[in-house]
């Protein structure tokens, strides 16, 4: 695997920290405008794919037959932070579909949120299914079972009709067969899905593009998530602030280890970018400079951008300390 450096962290002149990856820029067509690294490498989609998963609840009749609203489609469609307005619209989900939170099998999890996490020791309750950043995902799961007719115990495995659906949903937008897609098993349970990283790109742009469509039901969600960012993500979070930056010009979802896909729905491309330690703090430097280097945001976007998510990193005392400085530029 062909990598190469993304973003350096500087402390004092000297690069104290080195972040790399894969990038990969793709139109409509699925043709590559730009690569770097190896953007036939394959990555696991991991939350990037929830989305898609979310389809499914569209597809299935679940969204008309139980009435959900944006903003619960924008919960099944992203990893939340876990607060109580995120944790109330998961057990809106459920209650329409006459399920029980014991139901959900992503297992416990704390908050993203710090505020929520704190709040939540603070008044002496312990963290539930619900706070589980995947919560909204599984409800969806579970909605399109009922609306299916299938039994939902055992809905976790690869082999279940509502994951048979989700892995056709996946290789339907990124040009694949189903069978060259590559399973793994996900932090809350499900499959994952492994791919090269320009179909990344290509599965981003498809939800980008479909934002002003109403003809195609991947528009449905896509929509709910640039309506609603701060409901499928969270305050600071790398995909809420790209689309807040934007103002919803870009749809975004962020993956567990380092992975992150964008729509930029006004231009019909999008981009996947995978840091190959994991490390999220890489993202905003690198697509900032590369859609700037690209033309797909104006300097004020990126400043916006950056003011929701610093490069400057400071210290315990708030002092500047480092800055996060991309490495990838466009040459023509």
């Amino acid at each position: 695997m062909s990598d190469v450096e993304l973003v350096h962290m500087i402390r004092a002149g000297v690069v104290d920290c080195a972040h790399r990856g894969h990038v990969a820029v793709v139109e409509n067509s699925g043709k590559l405008i730009f690569a770097a690294g190896d953007a036939d490498a394959v990555v696991y989609l991991r939350s990037c794919a929830k989305p898609f998963q979310a389809l499914a609840v569209v597809r299935s009749g679940a969204a008309e037959k139980f009435g959900f609203t944006n903003q619960e489609l924008a919960v099944i469609a992203g990893s939340h932070n876990g607060t109580p307005e995120h944790t109330q619209l998961v057990q809106s989900i459920l209650q329409k579909i006459g399920a029980d939170s014991s139901e959900l099998g992503c297992g416990v999890g704390s908050p993203l949120s710090r505020i929520a996490y704190e709040q939540l020791l603070l008044s002496g309750q312990k963290a539930s299914v619900l706070e589980h950043n995947c919560s909204g995902k599984h409800s969806g799961m579970l909605a399109t079972c009922r609306a299916m007719g299938w039994d939902s115990s055992g809905y976790l495995a690869a082999d279940h009709p509502v994951q048979q659906m989700i892995l056709g949903i996946v290789a339907e937008f990124a040009d694949m067969n189903p069978s060259d897609i590559v399973l793994g098993l996900d932090g809350c349970g499900v499959p994952t899905f492994g791919l090269p990283v320009h179909k990344i790109a290509l599965l981003f742009t498809r939800l980008g593009t479909a934002v002003s469509d109403s003809n195609t039901d991947l528009g449905v969600i896509a929509r709910a998530m640039r309506q609603y960012p701060l409901l499928s993500s969270g305050e600071g979070r790398v995909d809420a602030s790209l689309s807040l930056a934007t103002k919803g010009r870009l749809i975004c979802k962020d993956g567990a280890e380092g992975l992150l896909g964008m729509g930029i729905s006004d231009r019909g491309v999008g981009i996947a970018v995978k840091v190959l330690d994991g490390n999220q703090r890489a993202h905003i430097p690198v697509v900032s400079s590369l859609m700037l280097d690209l033309g797909y945001i104006n300097v004020d976007e990126a400043a916006a951008l950056d003011k929701l998510m610093p490069s400057v990193v400071r210290n315990g005392l708030g002092q500047p300390a480092a800055e996060l400085r991309s490495v990838l530029h466009v040459t023509s």
